[in-house]
């Protein structure tokens, strides 16, 4: 759908040149502002250019050179697609990118995870928050890190913003640890691939991983020299410490010195005896007789085989039977009674064939998902790809996680289509 844009026109002022990056709803092109270049974000309306608007309106207000500048946001209409558009600054490499082909060094690690913070203090500080902190969402304009703002979310509440930016410095942690290992992580803070990261980070991802660290404390740290903070590790009380750092921290205490004395002088005395006994034993190796020589018997000549005529094979004409694709996984129906009618939305098309085909792909590698062609326009576009069919609303979040668990797009999202 998004390459069919490129040449268009949006609002009549913006020119979409090379489609850079599209995921789901969301298109990016690059364009001119101001005859300067510049990257325009596409997002697909679908009854919801209200709430898109006041989301890309509130990251409008933030301004940090750690957070990609918003210099226009609004409405347009192409190909018969309603769009909300947000005009940012220009950007040139993205690190999904460069995570694809390498891991990232601690010296390289240290300046972006500084950036990322700066960042997100200032997105906190507008009450904003990111949701999820994913390699294609760190850019970069020149030699300065920026974090990606026409994805930021804003909290229903405030009650809720304490909970949302944690979660945010949660998936900082588990983007730092991508970066230095390249892998995915799914952690806990019993991992034991944690303790094996170059510090300060293995004492950042633990904490953020396991909810305790905060935006200025991970800013704190990364400010520290590393010798400052083994030390600080070291001599830091025992109820602030995991089990196994505890474990490992008695032994230096002043209290175990006559223990690790008596431990030396036993380790010697088991030295000496075990080379005493090696001596002892390589001398009594010297003067025992050879072993005789074994005769070998004699092996027999192979025995000649004499191979049989293979009858011709006659072929036979056979009907060929089309596997049945499987059952799909029967998803819970709306309760009578009821008006909403929720559905799991994984992707959108402009063309019905397009979307047919792709649910035929969806169904036929994720068996169960009972993907389908959905139109909230009856007969025009756009054409959703939507799982599972028309539900409740916590059944079609279940849903929408588990697809996204399974591989499908991570922007899969539930969608109310009861008006």
């Amino acid at each position: 759908m998004w390459s069919e844009f490129e040449s268009e026109t949006i609002a009549g002022r913006f020119p979409l040149g090379k489609l850079v990056r599209s995921e789901g709803r969301y298109g990016w092109f690059e364009t001119t502002f101001g005859g300067k270049p510049a990257i325009l974000s596409l997002i697909e309306s679908l009854n919801d250019e209200d709430d898109l608007l006041a989301r890309l309106r509130a990251a409008q207000q933030v301004h940090h050179p750690n957070v990609v500048a918003i210099l226009e946001t609004g409405t347009a209409s192409v190909r018969s697609t309603p769009l909300v558009y947000a005009v940012l600054e220009f950007t040139e490499e993205n690190l999904e990118d460069v995570l694809r082909a390498r891991a990232l060094s601690a010296e390289e690690t240290r300046p972006l995870a500084e950036s990322l913070v700066q960042a997100l203090a200032a997105i906190h500080k507008e009450k904003l928050t990111c949701g999820e902190i994913e390699a294609s969402s760190v850019l970069a304009a020149g030699d300065i890190i920026k974090l990606r703002s026409d994805k930021l979310q804003k909290p229903a509440s405030q009650a809720e913003l304490p909970a949302l930016t944690s979660k945010d410095v949660h998936s900082l942690g588990l983007l730092l640890y991508r970066c230095l290992t390249q892998k995915r992580p799914q952690l806990d803070t019993e991992d034991p691939s944690i303790e094996l990261l170059p510090q300060p980070f293995s004492q950042i991802v633990r904490r953020a991983v396991g909810g305790q660290a905060t935006v200025a404390e991970i800013d704190a740290l990364l400010r520290q020299p590393v010798s400052a903070l083994k030390a600080a590790e070291s001599t830091a009380p025992a109820s602030t410490r995991l089990p196994w750092e505890e474990t490992s921290s008695t032994s230096s205490r002043p209290g175990h010195l006559p223990w690790m004395v008596a431990g030396l002088v036993l380790l010697v005395l088991v030295i000496l005896f075990t080379l005493h006994a090696v001596l002892h034993s390589s001398k009594n190796a010297s003067v025992q007789p050879a072993p005789a020589p074994v005769a070998l018997k004699p092996v027999p000549a192979p025995v000649p085989v004499v191979k049989k005529p293979v009858a011709p094979v006659v072929k036979k004409s056979v009907a060929v039977v089309k596997p049945q694709p499987p059952a799909p996984t029967p998803q819970p129906a709306t309760r009578p009674g009821t008006n909403a009618v929720w559905r799991v939305v994984a992707y959108t098309y402009n063309h019905q064939d397009q979307a047919e085909h792709k649910a035929q792909t969806v169904n036929s590698k994720y068996p169960g998902m009972n993907a389908e062609v959905f139109s909230p326009k009856g007969d025009r576009a756009p054409y959703l790809v939507t799982l599972g069919g028309p539900m409740e609303r916590d059944a079609a979040f279940q849903l929408r996680n588990k697809a996204v668990q399974q591989g499908l797009p991570r922007d899969t999202y539930a969608q109310n289509y009861s008006h």
